[in-house]
């Protein structure tokens, strides 16, 4: 059983060996393949480096041109912003002294309005008052005249006897 014993174990010896042997060559591709990626990215970062660096110093160059003008141009802005809300704030103190100047203007006119209106009212009252009663006493004497003149005018109604006549048949 030694002999059996000592086999298994120069197998496992083998295998153990063929086994690191594999592995030592799995980790020689992977070196290869990464050596060939890390050529590869230097190749690509040294491209993006020749694109990149000077549009990177371009822009830094323009944004030290532009930086003072965007300077002035922002405190420009500020003061306009500024002169424009304390011109809106004078407008619009001016807009409601006018409103209120407008208001009592109308008020004004409207006291003005009604109180001759009232008077015209009043005035028109009094001259009905004042023509209308002696139009109406006018009125009243002369159809009395009238009917004065129109009694003394027509004939005088006939007469009834006194007595009634005979020859009449009576009503019983």
């Amino acid at each position: 059983m030694e002999s059996n014993t000592q086999t298994i174990l120069i197998v496992f010896v083998a295998l153990t060996g063929v086994a690191v042997l594999l592995q030592a060559c799995v980790l020689l591709a992977i070196f290869i393949s990464l050596r060939k990626t890390a050529k590869s990215v230097l190749v690509v970062t040294d491209d993006l480096k020749a694109t990149v660096v000077p549009m990177v110093h371009s822009t830094r160059e323009l944004l030290e041109r532009i930086t003072p003008q965007i300077i002035t141009v922002t405190a420009g802005l500020s003061e306009l912003t500024e002169l424009l809300r304390k011109e809106t704030a004078g407008v619009s103190f001016s807009v409601a002294e006018i409103m209120g100047r407008i208001s009592r203007q109308t008020q004004h006119l409207d006291a003005m309005l009604t109180s001759g209106l009232n008077s015209v009212e009043r005035a028109g009252t009094l001259l009905e008052s004042a023509v209308t009663l002696p139009v109406r006493q006018a009125n009243g004497i002369f159809a009395a005249v009238k009917a004065m003149i129109e009694t003394y005018r027509s004939a005088a109604p006939p007469r009834r006897p006194p007595y009634p006549d005979p020859d009449q048949d009576k009503f019983v």
